[in-house]
């Protein structure tokens, strides 16, 4: 009878020490792909400067001086499409793509975590793979062959902005293995994980 009393005390404890270096581990990959998404959006954030300066030099040359530039529109559109793209991540991090919130904020955290998981699962991941696929298909081949620009003028080559595209697949999928494992921690304890933002605590939603 004792023995059994010790196994039944000692059984449960086990189960949450398991489960908390679960939900402890599940925290911590999240965590650091999270720092990730957060720095390659900061750094991608500083393309505004070149993109603001190469549009302005292009107004002013062209109706101050009458000497409109070759390259500063196909300048403006690249640095635009890659702070668009590589930010993609960083937004994905901090909550800001478009979601119904009207239902999904009425919900409980389990049922929150459950539909983002399902998501995720069989319509993120999906997506990001052909994505992935196909922007290396065409990054390999713009580079293979030194494809370039022939609507420009300045017919500027197009690999570098092509591998835009794959490496916002990769940012966008390990940024969408972070939200699962988020999804995971709160399935098991039924609580968003509290994210430090700009220094200040706040709870995920």
């Amino acid at each position: 009878m004792v023995c059994t009393t010790t196994s039944a005390l000692i059984r449960p404890t086990t189960e949450r020490r398991l489960g908390n270096t679960m939900t402890t581990g599940f925290l911590r990959l999240a965590q650091g792909l999270d720092q990730i998404a957060i720095w390659s959006g900061k750094l991608v954030a500083w393309l505004i400067i070149p993109m603001v300066l190469s549009l302005t030099y292009e107004v002013v040359a062209r109706y101050l001086f009458n000497a409109p530039t070759l390259w500063a529109y196909d300048v403006t559109f690249m640095t635009y499409g890659t702070l668009f793209m590589l930010g993609a991540a960083f937004t994905l991090q901090r909550k800001g793509h478009i979601r119904t919130d009207s239902f999904y904020s009425n919900w409980s955290p389990k049922t929150q975590a459950t539909v983002d998981l399902v998501c995720y699962l069989v319509m993120f991941f999906p997506f990001i793979a052909v994505f992935f696929y196909f922007g290396w298909e065409y990054f390999t081949k713009a580079f293979t062959t030194g494809e370039r620009f022939v609507s420009s003028p300045w017919m500027p080559i197009t690999w570098p902005f092509k591998a835009v595209m794959p490496l916002t697949g990769l940012l966008l999928g390990l940024q969408g293995i972070s939200e699962m494992c988020k999804c995971l921690h709160t399935l098991k304890t039924g609580q968003w994980p509290v994210e430090v933002k700009d220094g200040v605590e706040a709870v995920q939603i």
